[in-house]
Order: structure tokens, then sequence, then C-alpha cells
């Protein structure tokens, strides 16, 4: 039970499992093709061009359209069928071999696509609890839920994502909803530079699963290349979670013990 052990008691987030090289090639032609698809939608005469030089150098296509306004979150998510295949991958197995079955929030898979040095592109410092308490999404009777973010190109130590380490712990941090866009959106009242944010140095295909109250947030892409990324919500059931955790306390108590 070493995900929900790291996720729960642990500093809040995991990252043991990453994608194999057949997947993460399956996952950047899922993103690719949706990608490719929206251009020819948005703009035909780029379409081209925009396969050839692919996804992670879409900055330097010259786009004649808003980018933030086109790329809207119901522009990106993935098909059904390909929430399908990410099922049948080894991290997925990983989770329900210690969860028992497990759902995806809504079926929904989610890309999203971080020019180098656009800091509007990123997502601010939060915890996903707080969408899900002013209505994002409904949980299913004796679930409960974490986030899984996948990085499919991306340059380490240079994009990705931060987290504060063991913030889950604890529900002090201060927020208040905002009207953002014509939808209420919750923003964090914490001064960030003092929250100590550690960027995790993730490479593409590397992913990390993290607790819902866990603060984390994007970073300004200072790399040279756009940073694509994967995101999923798992539904797992409380029991059986609770049950794994407590076999995984007495089998690591038997290790200390036989140690000592």
């Amino acid at each position: 039970m070493r995900i929900h052990a790291q996720i729960t008691e642990g500093p809040g987030y995991c990252v043991d499992y990453k994608l194999t090289p057949r997947e993460l090639f399956d996952v950047r032609s899922m993103v690719t093709d949706q990608f490719l698809e929206r251009m020819r939608e948005f703009a035909p005469d780029l379409a081209e061009q925009a396969a050839s030089i692919g996804i992670e150098n879409y900055h330097k296509l010259p786009i004649p359209f808003d980018h933030a306004s086109t790329w809207t979150k119901f522009k990106r998510i993935l098909s059904p069928a390909c929430v399908a295949d990410f099922r049948k991958m080894d991290f997925f197995r990983a989770i329900e071999e210690q969860y028992g079955p497990a759902l995806v929030s809504d079926e929904e898979l989610n890309w999203r696509l971080v020019r180098p040095g656009h800091p509007e592109d990123i997502g601010p410092v939060h915890a996903d609890k707080w969408f899900w308490d002013i209505g994002y999404g409904t949980l299913p009777e004796g679930y409960d839920r974490y986030k899984i973010w996948i990085p499919i190109f991306s340059e380490a130590n240079r994009n990705g994502l931060s987290v504060k380490p063991y913030s889950h712990l604890t529900d002090k941090w201060k927020h208040h909803n905002d009207v953002k866009g014509g939808m209420v959106k919750p923003v964090l009242d914490e001064n960030v530079d003092e929250l100590n944010m550690q960027l995790l140095p993730l490479h593409a295909g590397e992913m990390v699963m993290f607790h819902d109250w866990l603060l984390h947030g994007g970073v300004v892409n200072q790399g040279e290349k756009c940073r694509v990324s994967v995101e999923l919500t798992i539904f797992y059931r409380e029991d059986l979670a609770e049950r794994g955790l407590r076999e995984h306390r007495i089998a690591m108590n038997r290790v200390r013990a036989q140690v000592a």
C-alpha cells in the first residue's frame, strides 16, 4: 500500500511510478492527434506545419488566434477510448492491486500545454479540494480521491509541477473564492514566496500521485520547448484503502522489529 502511505501519511505525494516507453509513445500520440485535430479547426493553414514541428514546438507557430480563449479545458479532453487505454497501463494495474477497483473521475483525461516564458499558461498554487468544495464534480459515496499528473513533454528542473510537502496535513491554508472569466475559482491568500514550494524534477513519462489537500501549482516554463502534461483524478474505495493501510503498517512494523 505504498501509494496510499505516501499520499496520506508521507509527504502527500508519490513519485514511484512512470509510463513505460511504449505507453509514453502512445499517450503522446493520443494528445498529438487531438492537438492536430484542433489545429485543423482553429488554423487550417498551419496544420501541416504543426504536424511537422510537433506539439512541443507549438510556441514557434504564428498562431492567428488567442491562445487562452481557444485552448479551453473542453478542447483538451481526450476521448473515452483513451481512458480505456489508460486503464490497461502498468501504473493503473499497480493502483488497482493496492486499492482494488478504481474509477477515473467523470471518465476524464485532460492535457495542458505550457509555452516557454508564459506565466499566464500555468495554474496558481492551490489544493484540489477547494475546487470540489465549490461544486466542481461529485464524489461517489464511500469513495475518496487523489490526482495523477504526468508530463509527456518536459525538461526536468526547467518546468513542471511544484508542491509543498506535508501541506495536506492541515487545512489552515487561507483562500477565498473569486470570479474569473465567468467562473468561480479558489484563490490562495498566502504569500507564495514564503511557502517554500519545491519543483518536482520529473522527466517525460514520470508521474506524481498526490493528496486532494496538497498545495501544488505550475511553474513558469524556463525551457526551450512547450511542456505538455496529462492529468486525471482517481476515485478509490475508502474501506479498502484503510484496510490496506493497516496491513501496510503491520508489515512495516514487522520489518522494523526484525531490523532492531
